[in-house]
């Protein structure tokens, strides 16, 4: 498998909007948020189990409430968790693609940003090892 992204056209033909549980899927986020909005899934990808998937930006992904990492690779940070966070200023994360009540197993993150609470930021910096990746 290699870090380049897949074409838009071959996502959106593999990818089911409706679909609750993903197994070993490569796909953009706002592939899958777009797919789930036209679809009827409003605003909020919700209620989703995705194991052992590489998920790919660029994309900021808005995290709510029950939303669970496990073993999960967040990708290049250039050896430093904060590289990928985003805190927002005011209350709300306008333009990020928002995520309930989601578990996240074996998946791996390509040019994702996340945003939420500040609980979630700081136990992301706090609990997720990385690695000094921009000598790759």
């Amino acid at each position: 498998m290699t870090d380049q992204p897949i074409s838009p056209d071959a996502a959106s033909r593999a990818l089911d909007p409706r679909a609750t549980e993903f197994r070993g899927s490569r796909f953009g986020l706002l592939d899958l948020y777009r797919a789930s909005m036209q679809a009827g899934g409003g605003a909020v990808i919700e209620g989703r189990t995705f194991t052992d998937c590489t998920i790919e930006g660029p994309a900021v992904m808005l995290v709510l409430e029950n939303v669970f990492f496990d073993r999960t690779n967040f990708g290049p940070t250039g050896g430093d968790m904060r590289n990928m966070l985003f805190r927002p200023l005011g209350d709300m994360g306008i333009g990020a693609i928002p995520v309930r009540n989601c578990t996240f197993t074996n998946c791996r993150f390509l040019t994702l940003g996340i945003t939420g609470n500040d609980e979630l930021l700081d136990m992301l910096i706090a609990q997720v090892k990385t690695v000094d990746d921009s000598q790759n």
